[in-house]
Parts: structure tokens; sequence; C-alpha cells
């Protein structure tokens, strides 16, 4: 059934079918909780930080809210 579905949204698009390429198509970047997930957070921070100057009260203020929550959370579980 969910190839079904997936077929009649592609049709209705009008788009012809095509193999994906990952090295063309980046439509979403999954962020895990390993190690490697917290090197991406903290470089996707940097990038965000340095390139859009209009955001930073935003991003200071997720990053000191994230770690009050995340604090509180490591003192309910400790």
């Amino acid at each position: 059934m969910i190839r079904r579905i997936s077929r009649k949204i592609h049709v209705l698009r009008d788009e012809p079918i095509r193999a994906r390429d990952p090295f063309i198509e980046i439509g979403s970047l999954a962020i895990t909780g390993s190690a490697i997930g917290g090197v991406l957070s903290i470089g996707l921070f940097l990038i965000a930080w340095t390139a859009l100057p209009v955001v930073r009260p935003f991003l200071a203020a997720a990053l000191i809210s994230g770690g009050v929550l995340g604090l509180a959370l490591w003192l309910k579980r400790r």
C-alpha cells in the first residue's frame, strides 16, 4: 500500500522517474546521538554562528536553555 501511494504522488508531480544520487540530492541530514552526531551538531552551530549573525541571539538562547535542560535531566537521572 505504501508503494502504491508513493507512486501516485510521484505521478501527480509530473517528475520523471530517476535513480537517487546522494551527491546531487541532499534532502536531509540525520544527526544521531553518537560522537559523530556531536561533531556534526557543533559544526552546524559554528557555520550558523559565523554565516548568519542575525540568529546569534537565538543560538545563544538555545545553547543556554539546552544546557539548563541537560543539566536538570542529568541531575534527575543521577
